[in-house]
């Protein structure tokens, strides 16, 4: 009998604005080899151009693969750590794989922890039997996973592009160390005292130019 290997990888965790997206990919585990020849790696090793084509090869080669995106609301209002649980574990048993393999979102001491609470949500949810690999850069060593983070990284994208789309602004790549992020956060604050649903407000980032907006005005 085939064994199924589900990948679950997320883009977008640390971003500022736009979803963070969760990508699950299932593969035979006869195709580990397959995927590898096909150049599947961790998404944040490809040009975006090959990331796009990569995911169309993908998508007619996979068992099954789906995205998950979280929007920045839902972000505000609950531990981002739980929300990825939650998502994990909905995942594994919408997908009903026999190993799950997870990037890890902890450090390397904290992961028997974490794969202890994914395992203990499972056996609740009746999935006992499923194997869990959670390691750091997973994506870099099992295929599964790296083209879930191709699925999640490309969908996010998307979603961004289409969002800098509708209001005509560059908004970079999301991530607090990008100067175009930035920029439109504190004109967007500057102009509205308020930003869009799909700002994380909650995030320092966000905080912060708020501050130091209000301490400008007062001098």
């Amino acid at each position: 009998m085939t064994s199924l290997r589900l990948g679950i990888d997320e883009a977008g965790r640390g971003c500022v604005l736009g979803p963070m997206v969760f990508g699950a990919c299932v593969i035979e585990e006869q195709d580990i080899g397959l995927l590898r020849s096909m150049g599947t790696k961790d998404s944040k090793r490809l040009s975006a151009k090959r990331r796009q084509s990569l995911r169309v090869e993908l998508e007619a080669t996979v068992v099954a693969w789906r995205t998950v995106a979280i929007t920045a609301e839902v972000i505000d209002q609950r531990s981002i750590n739980e929300i990825g649980k939650d998502t994990i574990v909905d995942l594994v048993c919408e997908l009903k794989p026999d190993v799950v393999v997870i990037d890890a979102p902890v450090p390397p001491r904290g992961i028997p922890a974490y794969q202890n609470e994914i395992e203990h949500r499972l056996v609740e949810r009746g999935m006992d039997s499923v194997q869990i690999i959670a390691e750091n850069k997973a994506d870099d060593t099992y295929p599964c996973c790296a083209a879930a983070s191709i699925f999640a990284k490309t969908s996010r994208d998307e979603r961004l592009s289409e969002l800098a789309e509708e209001i005509g602004v560059d908004l970079g790549s999301g991530y607090p160390g990008d100067p175009r992020t930035i920029a439109f956060l504190k004109e967007s604050w500057q102009r509205d005292q308020k930003f869009p649903a799909w700002v994380r407000t909650k995030w320092e980032t966000v905080q912060r130019i708020v501050a130091e907006s209000a301490q400008g005005r007062l001098f």
